[in-house]
């Protein structure tokens, strides 16, 4: 290995490494190394992952790419780069080299072909280099979903010539493409690499554009930033508020004010939006594209500004926010709402489970898994006081391997988005009302967060097997999935699965981290995420794994309802998924 001093990017490194050493063909990419540069970039006051959202917000060239990269960059971390290129043992792709040496000042940008790709009612049309792969997605309708910006799915491919023609049938379903359509674009060459985005309007497919911004209402969070301004932000800034260039009207209720703002290119709000009001007004939000709505007739939504009344009395001290919705001064930017409704409606079910804005999927994927064949574990480890108050009881093993219980009281209390319903984990479906939601999933999140510490000590990722232990009282298993190793390989992960679900265990399953996030391209699932295995198949000797997303939501292309349940080959889930997660028998 190179000699590279930043613990961060050394620790990425490795693992490309790892990977090398049982997969020849793995070398650094476009991908990997946009995942490397932002360790390097993280350097003011920013983390890699804002970072590397700048690095792949709409618009940024790679000229663009590099100045930022070069912002945050330290001497020392000069010196690690240049180890990477001189001394590496993983290959670079020429475009991923040409990159990292014009960060360092050796090289000046290699421009890559542009995409000159057209939309209409006859498909993609345009030209882009020999073999090179389309990439689109829909931004128009991406933020009706859970996904990011650059979320994009292989459209096709450019011939022998260059030429391009793609059916529009080839981005369907919530992702079809109507008149007036915004469609992000960029070419996937043979080496790996892809070159820059650029955003394309489909027309001529119908007489009129009938689609209006769409609009995430339940990403936008509304604070008090003192002297009656109040800050308007998108919550989420790795996905989309609403479509680039579409026009908000927030319009304050009590006063009557109408505030009108500009969605960016990245599909959020510019930087330092505010209105006038105070803690407790109520917004109500209506939206154009400019050319449906244009007088703003029709509401989206109405979202609260946090505070300006009396709460209801604390029964318990509520766990800590993550560190990502703290104002800068560490106060909360967002209230609570005590949720009355029922711990269960017809008992756990895997489909009663939703991921909220924390990061940490292990825990729903975990749940759901449980819910499936463990329902009487979480009956057991849930108790209503009567008081307000519930008991979540879990299990804890010493250092001796013995199990302790560990009971943690907490109230109904959750955090609330501006638009209401909770921030972080809800029960999945459309009633998430306070008096209403099933509420066993979000408490048993929330006595977690108490148990660790707060939100932020659990949302930053963990493992599945950790809360199978935690309400099982079994010592979890965690399995490394190797495609080029029989020992780990698909027959072998396939029986550990079945074996797994018919002795009724509960199993999850983790993707590889965003620096491999390329390979999941057009597959409909996701890096740096955990799934719940319900299941598995066997059709016709083909053999399949029944996956549930903890979002309640997205997965692969032609699997039904958006659900987040599908059924995926085994030599797919081999080359996806990098980890199991069970317990013992």
């Amino acid at each position: 290995m190179p000699n590279i001093s930043d613990r961060r990017l050394a620790a990425l490194y490795s693992r490309l490494e790892t990977q090398r050493r049982t997969d020849p063909s793995v070398k650094v990419d476009d991908q990997q190394v946009l995942a490397l540069l932002a360790e390097v970039g993280d350097r003011l006051f920013s983390s890699s992952s804002k970072v590397l959202r700048q690095l792949t917000a709409p618009g940024v060239t790679r000229d663009q790419q590099v100045a930022i990269i070069k912002k945050g960059m330290s001497s020392g971390e000069k010196s690690d780069l240049a180890a990477i290129v001189d001394q590496g043992t993983v290959p670079l792709a020429p475009g991923a080299k040409n990159f990292i040496e014009a960060v360092l000042g050796r090289a000046p940008v290699t421009a890559g072909p542009a995409v000159a790709i057209k939309v209409s009612a006859d498909g993609f049309i345009g030209t882009l280099q020999a073999g090179d792969q389309l990439e689109a997605i829909n931004i128009s309708a991406a933020p009706s979903g859970r996904l990011h910006i650059d979320d994009t799915m292989v459209v096709g491919s450019a011939g022998a010539s260059g030429a391009v023609k793609i059916p529009l049938s080839k981005l369907s379903g919530d992702q079809a493409v109507r008149e007036g359509d915004l469609l992000r674009l960029r070419a996937r060459h043979a080496d790996g690499t892809a070159g820059d985005f650029v955003t394309v309007r489909a027309t001529g497919i119908s007489a009129s554009d009938t689609r209006n911004a769409v609009v995430a209402v339940f990403r936008i969070g509304l604070a008090d930033a003192g002297s009656g301004k109040i800050a308007v932000t998108n919550i989420n800034d790795s996905r989309q508020v609403s479509e680039p260039g579409a026009v908000l009207q927030l319009t304050n209720v009590r006063t009557g004010e109408k505030t009108k703002v500009s969605i960016t290119d990245a599909g959020g709000f510019p930087p330092g939006f505010t209105v006038n009001g105070k803690p407790g007004d109520v917004f109500s939000v209506a939206a154009t594209d400019g050319q449906n709505n244009t007088a703003f007739a029709t509401e989206v939504g109405k979202l609260t500004v946090p505070g300006g009344h009396a709460g209801t009395v604390d029964l318990v001290k509520d766990p800590g926010l993550h560190k990502d919705e703290l104002n800068p001064d560490g106060t909360a930017r967002f209230a609570t709402r005590r949720f009355t409704g029922p711990l269960f409606k017809a008992g756990p079910s895997p489909a009663d489970v939703q991921q909220g804005q924390l990061g940490d999927c292990y825990f729903p994927a975990a749940m759901a898994a449980l819910a499936l064949d463990h329902s009487e574990a979480i009956l057991n480890a849930i108790k209503d006081n009567g008081d307000g108050t519930y008991t979540v009881t879990f299990k804890e093993r010493d250092w001796s391997n013995v199990f302790h219980e560990v009971p943690v009281t907490i109230d109904g209390d959750l955090y609330v988005r501006s638009v209401g319903g909770p921030l972080y984990g809800a029960a999945a479906g459309k009633d998430q009302g306070e008096r209403t939601m099933e509420l066993w999933f979000p408490l048993f999140e929330k006595a977690y967060a108490t148990w660790k510490g707060s939100y932020d000590a659990i949302g930053n990722g963990g493992r599945s097997s950790n809360i199978f232990e935690a309400i099982l009282g079994k010592p979890g298993q965690y399995l490394t999935v190797s495609a080029s190793n029989p020992q780990r390989g698909p027959d072998y992960v396939f029986d550990t699965i079945k074996q797994a679900i018919n002795d009724q265990q509960p199993v999850a399953a983790g993707t590889y981290g965003e620096d491999q996030s390329a390979q999941y391209t057009n597959t409909g699932v996701y890096s740096d995420h955990t799934y719940s295995v319900l299941g598995y198949k066997e059709v016709n000797g083909a053999k399949y794994v029944t996956l549930r997303n903890p979002w309640g939501e997205s997965e692969p292309a032609g699997n039904g309802a958006n659900d987040g349940v599908f059924d995926l080959k085994i030599a797919d889930f081999i080359k996806l998924f990098a980890s199991l997660m069970y317990t013992t028998r």
